[in-house]
């Protein structure tokens, strides 16, 4: 029935654009006609012309008429000659309902998250094999059914990819071998979050060669960009649901009259600084901007939810400082759906937080704290020897978009983990291992003596993000 109708507009606007084509062209001959003519000619011809014109215009008005009536009219006629819906009038309703179906499937999808990924010394000195192959795969053995589980799942990798070019190694300068952003994949992660202050620890080259093995390898990243022409965020289709991601890091200098930004004093290449997405916390205002930019180029190509991983916070504090809740408050503000934080290697609370129209609500996770590392209790003994520090939490996202395109949050689960180090002749080794079950952690994994630390961790991780986790249900 749309196309009947606007192919009866299409045919009255074209009449109407010959009409007025047509008394154009009529002024233009007259305007020739009447030097050519004398006076009484003139007369005799702007009559017989009075005439014609009369004729056709009612010719083009009748025309025009009947047009309206075939599109407007049609089905309020025979509603008025049947005293109800005609057989044909009920299929056209039918046909009109399919083309004005809602664009958006309905979807339930869930997007999972975690911390930090950084390889410290030991994982550098300990994984080779006798030909110095790198696998960390062993590593992912327990987590990866978790990983796995969401229809989507993101983390922050943290280090560059220097190659044997420039060596690897471990604190304070992390670069890992090229193998490790295939084990996170194959582990179940989707997306690596790469915009950390660790980014630049292989200098320009490391920076560089960073995204050129992820773009061989396949591997979806963001946070930073090969070249200014490419966006600031990702954005994934998971099962018809758009959704946006966007990663930004914090910047460690205070310089605010120039291009030059630093990560942990390195100082980057003029080339390098605009393809890092950071923000300077004394100069918040470029940030917004671009962030304002981002939202809406996000939504723009069809982003209905909208997550922000941001690399920010101090390092060892188990609450979020008053920056990071201005941070979020504005984000939330701008409409941003999640936040995900990361970086101060240890968890800090979940908080929902309202626009200030009231109009929207934002889950917040200040730090999902370490999903790998080797700070252990006892090497960080004036900074965290409270075991924070071996605690992560995976968060997954429950979402729901309705036929209209609006994706809401309805759930929220936590499933903490733990980073644990062993022994082996080679040297230390590690497991990821998820605490939903811990009283029988012990059988499900055949390792032995690890159910008090575990359970510790588990207290620890429930302790700081227990309240913030039932806001959160509560919420949405």
């Amino acid at each position: 029935m749309n196309r009947i109708k606007e192919w009866f507009l299409d045919l009255y606007y074209n009449l109407e654009d010959k009409v007025e084509e047509y008394f154009f062209q009529r002024k233009r001959q007259k305007r020739k006609q009447k030097a050519s003519m004398s006076e009484d000619e003139y007369r005799a011809y702007t009559a017989d012309q009075k005439k014609r014109t009369m004729k056709k215009t009612a010719v083009c008005l009748i025309c025009a008429a009947l047009c309206l009536l075939l599109v407007f009219g049609i089905v309020g006629l025979a509603k008025l000659f049947s005293g109800g819906k005609t057989p044909e009038t009920e299929a056209m309703t039918e046909t009109e309902s399919e083309t004005e179906a809602p664009v958006y499937p309905v979807r339930d999808i869930t997007v999972g998250s975690t911390g930090c990924m950084l390889l410290h010394s030991p994982f550098i000195d300990s994984y080779p094999d006798a030909e110095g192959n790198y696998d960390f795969s062993s590593i992912y053995k327990f987590i990866t059914p978790y990983y796995s589980a969401p229809d989507y799942m993101t983390c922050e990798f943290e280090g560059a990819l220097g190659g044997e070019e420039l060596g690897y190694s471990g604190y304070p300068s992390f670069r890992s071998p090229d193998i490790i952003i295939e084990n996170i994949r194959d582990s179940g992660v989707d997306l690596q979050m790469l915009a950390t202050n660790h980014i630049y620890d292989g200098w320009s080259f490391g920076f560089n060669r960073t995204m050129e093995v992820y773009e061989e390898k396949g591997i979806a990243y963001t946070g930073v960009r090969k070249d200014t022409n490419q966006k600031h965020y990702y954005i994934a289709d998971i099962n018809g649901v758009r959704v946006g991601f966007v990663n930004y890091v914090y910047e460690t200098t205070n310089m605010t009259d120039g291009p030059d930004k630093s990560l942990n004093g390195m100082y980057l290449e003029e080339q390098d600084a605009p393809l890092l997405n950071s923000f300077n916390y004394d100069d918040l205002e470029p940030f917004y901007v671009e962030m304002e930019n981002n939202i809406y180029a996000m939504r723009q190509e069809g982003a209905r939810f909208i997550i922000a991983n941001l690399h920010w916070g101090t390092e060892y504090q188990l609450e979020e400082s008053q920056y990071q809740r201005d941070i979020a408050q504005q984000l939330c503000n701008m409409g941003v759906d999640a936040i995900m934080g990361g970086h101060p290697h240890c968890e800090q609370p979940i908080d929902v937080l309202t626009s200030q129209d009231g109009s929207h609500k934002m889950f917040c996770i200040y730090s999902m704290g370490n999903a790998l590392s080797n700070q252990r209790t006892y090497l960080l003994m004036e900074e965290m020897p409270t075991g924070h520090t071996e605690d992560g939490v995976m968060v997954t996202l429950h979402l729901h978009q309705d036929a209209s395109g609006q994706v809401t949050i309805t759930d929220v689960e936590l499933l903490p983990t733990w980073v644990y180090r062993f022994s082996e002749t080679s040297g230390s080794k590690y497991y990821i291992l998820p605490l939903d079950d811990v009283e029988n952690l012990e059988a499900t994994t055949g390792i032995s003596g690890i159910k008090d630390e575990a359970q510790a961790s588990y207290e620890r991780t429930m302790e700081e993000l227990g309240p913030g986790l039932e806001k959160a249900k509560q919420a949405f």
